[in-house]
């Protein structure tokens, strides 16, 4: 009896253990987009260093594993490095089926896995936006463009290409939001430079910080801010691209760079030139209120009543800019990892048609504008000791604006006719001719130490000096010395970020001071000159907690400032006089974000929420009066405006890419926080209402796939892009003052547009066809200026990928 005992114990642990050695394994299979399986491929399981690669028919598997989560590392040359989350549980055998990407296989994909650089943004503790604009890089769009996709961002165009706009992000626009490239601010790159006219083929991703900036940036924005990070110290590339579109439109771009692997020498370079006719038609919309309205003249040849005309092409709108941007130096020496001199060219040349509203076109009013901005720029990763890194900047930007009204017609009508009002003094802008030069000089400098105690303990000191030096007259009028005095501001910002990465990196938290200095010399006329200086000091946090590995919330705050800027402080040596007693805005800004990923296989599915709160005191307006030069405004300070709103993006994913969903949601409520009238007890007829002409609610949604091989030819791909923008309607006067029977209304706006691109060799040459604004539909932004109709557009692209 006992051997038969020990019999069936023996057999029942053999059995045991072959049932487990069984149920506790993994397989899979692994293949490339066109299904074709995948020979060799590197398989890890990271935890336990197992590794295994697949057979002849792309197959893979592991046995003797323990029940519990494993992360699968997959790795082919020419591919995309794959990592896919499995958990093995007793009676299941998981089996895989995974599709890897060929390397720059250009798949609309904007999330990344990984500890990407982007990636890495994301995970801390700052309500931020990263969008990887290897998505749109074939599509015929400038940065605005893209930007105007992201949620809780609402830019408003005055315009076609070119055209004045305005970038609101969360509730608060204007000054309150900053602009940087690389890190620099963009005000300090001369005045060709703006979002609008930059193409999206020379960046490589875009930062969108909401509300609390980090310190790094050296920002004194008071409701974030918008860094774009360029194409450059790369190995070798080139990205070319040109297209052609309606209204004559023409844009064209190169980012190109090299190093030698010898010598270390290197360059980068990124141009593009834009140019559209923008002769779009304006149309009446009883709808909106809006009404071409010409002037007839009667029987005495008087202009006694007016016309209305259905529609009128814009006539005077022609805009192109130009920039140019070269940087040679060395990399990868000892005594520096980057060390660059560069020089940055721009130009802009615009027409004008409108000024606020379109009720009045002008014919002969532009505005030309040339900077150059010579810099050089240095990088050292180990500086003097290990964990010290240090990046410096400096440039020098000399900027010529010429804004000419001197046309002897004082109005124009839609028709594009000229009236003659018989006062041959008088310009269209103004009650005189002028010629006006505004000369700028600004020098930039900028340092950044980053000091690693640990892998856990990061600390980051920023400091920037932005000194800017202006000059105008008037060409018309030479001996007239009222404008053609000398103003200077310099600002400085200091920056001082401490950083921890605690329980496995799943809490990332920053602590962050920072102090603004303003010092500045005015004069206006004859009168004394003005010099003050004063300093601030802001603070704030930032924490980001993994709760599991798919949810993390975030939540952040900064007392934040927003120093004057160089015109409200000193004038525009045109209109607007110095205001020298100006006070910063400051804000309590509150940010607070949850953020789920959840993937299965071939399927990814992400939810983005957040709610803020912004309370803004000593707010910045402007004021107008009638002085001996005509109409003029200057700034004061206001009690301030309190901002509360909330947004939320869902994104889906399948196999990586192949189709792509996305939609976006932003609602805010700006309201006027200042109870009473200035110097009374009486309350405000505004108190408590919404701020005019700003949208409130607005969304997008963002589809794509692509077909592989849809001709059975080579290795093409056909990608389809279908995007939606929604605006709700809102009012241009303060909302309770607002009425909709009186058309004070922009109507709500559903645009639709659709884009086509064809790809070969590896994306290295493509071609996209762009239709916008598919239904025609007749869309506003700022009071009422119409945008462009529906428009086509065709763009060729050349991309060498780079090492």
């Amino acid at each position: 009896m006992l051997d038969l005992r020990w019999k069936l114990v023996l057999l029942f642990t053999i059995g045991i253990l072959s049932a487990n050695g069984q149920e506790r394994s993994v397989d899979g299979i692994v293949r490339s987009i066109d299904e074709q399986a995948l020979v060799g491929v590197g398989v890890k399981i990271v935890e336990t260093g197992q590794q295994t690669q697949t057979d002849g028919k792309g197959y893979f598997s592991f046995n003797r594993l323990k029940s519990g989560h494993y992360s699968l590392q997959v790795q082919a040359v020419g591919y995309d490095t794959l990592k896919q989350k499995i958990e093995v549980l007793d009676g299941k055998n998981p089996s895989l089926k995974l599709v890897m990407i060929k390397r720059n296989q250009e798949i609309q994909i904007v999330d990344v896995e990984g500890h990407s650089k982007a990636q890495a943004i994301r995970e801390t503790g700052f309500n931020v936006n990263v969008i990887e604009t290897k998505a749109y890089a074939n599509t015929n769009s400038d940065v605005n463009q893209i930007l105007n996709r992201s949620t809780g961002v609402r830019i408003r165009e005055q315009g076609g290409l070119g055209s004045n706009f305005s970038f609101s992000l969360n509730g608060l626009s204007g000054n309150h939001i900053k602009f940087f490239i690389d890190g620099i601010p963009l005000e300090s790159m001369g005045s060709g430079l703006t979002f609008n006219n930059i193409p999206v083929n020379i960046v490589e991703r875009i930062e969108v910080y909401k509300g609390v900036v980090p310190a790094y940036l050296g920002s004194d924005a008071l409701g974030g801010a918008v860094n774009l990070v360029t194409n450059r110290d790369r190995n070798k590339f080139m990205d070319l691209s040109y297209s052609l579109g309606s209204f004559n439109t023409h844009r064209s771009a190169l980012s190109t760079g090299y190093k030698d692997p010898k010598t270390g020498l290197t360059f980068n370079l990124n141009a593009y030139h834009n140019y559209s006719d923008n002769n779009y038609k304006m149309h009446t919309n009883p709808k909106a209120g809006v009404w071409l309205e010409i002037p007839v003249k009667d029987a005495n040849g008087q202009y006694s009543s007016y016309d209305t005309l259905s529609s009128a092409r814009r006539f005077h709108d022609a805009y192109q800019s130009s920039m140019g941007q070269l940087e040679v130096g060395i990399r990868d020496k000892k005594w520096a990892d980057v060390a660059v001199l560069g020089f940055t060219y721009a130009s802009t040349d615009k027409d004008v048609q409108t000024g606020a509203t379109q009720d009045r076109p002008f014919g002969m009013v532009d505005s030309k504008t040339q900077s150059y901005t010579p810099n050089v720029r240095y990088r050292k990763d180990r500086l003097w000791l290990d964990g010290l890194s240090a990046t410096m900047y400096g440039n020098l930007a000399y900027s010529n604006t010429v804004i000419t009204d001197t046309s002897s017609f004082n109005t124009y009508m839609w028709t594009g006719d000229p009236v003659d009002l018989g006062k041959p003094a008088k310009g269209e802008l103004r009650d005189r001719k002028s010629r006006q030069h505004q000369k700028n000089n600004n020098l930039f400098g900028q340092v950044n130490l980053m000091y690693t105690l640990s892998p856990k303990h990061i600390f980051t000191l920023n400091h920037n000096i932005n000194s800017n030096e202006r000059e105008a007259y008037d060409e018309i009028d030479p001996y007239d010395d009222y404008y053609s005095k000398t103003n200077r501001m310099t600002q400085q910002v200091t920056g001082l970020n401490y950083q921890q990465l605690l329980f496995d990196k799943r809490l990332n938290s920053s602590v962050f001071g920072k102090r603004y200095g303003v010092m500045g010399k005015s004069q206006v006329g004859q009168g004394a000159k003005v010099s003050k200086t004063t300093d601030y000091y802001g603070y704030g946090a930032a924490v980001s907690y993994k709760i599991w590995e798919s949810l993390a919330v975030k939540g952040s705050y900064e007392k934040a400032f927003r120093l004057p800027s160089f015109v409200e402080l000193h004038g525009d040596g045109i209109s607007i006089d110095p205001s020298s007693n100006l006070r910063p805005e400051n804000s309590n800004n509150f940010n607070l974000s949850l953020n789920y990923n959840v993937g299965r296989e071939e399927h990814q599915f992400s939810v983005d929420g957040s709610v803020f709160y912004r309370h803004a005191k000593d707010y910045i307006i402007n004021t107008t009066y009638e002085g001996p030069q005509g109409s003029r405004r200057y700034s004061t300070n206001e009690g301030g405006v309190r901002i509360n709103g909330a947004d939320t993006e869902l994104r889906y994913l399948y196999r990586g890419g192949v189709f792509r969903a996305q939609v976006n949601v932003s609602y805010y409520n700006a309201i006027d926080n200042e109870k009473y009238e200035k110097g009374t007890d009486r309350v405000k007829l505004t108190y408590k209402n919404r701020t005019p002409n700003e949208p409130w609610l607005y969304g997008n949604a963002d589809i794509s796939t692509f077909i592989n091989k849809p001709f059975g030819l080579g290795d093409g791909n056909l990608y389809l892009n279908y995007y939606l923008q929604f605006i709700n309607d809102y009012s241009l006067s303060w909302s309770k003052l607002a009425d909709k029977s009186t058309k004070d209304y922009i109507p709500a706006q559903w645009l639709h547009n659709v884009a086509l691109t064809y790809s070969l060799a590896h994306n290295k040459y493509n071609i996209t066809f762009e239709g916008r604004n598919l239904t025609d539909e007749i869309a506003y932004d700022t009071f009422k200026l119409e945008k462009p109709g529906r428009s086509f557009s065709v763009k060729l692209r050349y991309l060498i990928s780079y090492k």
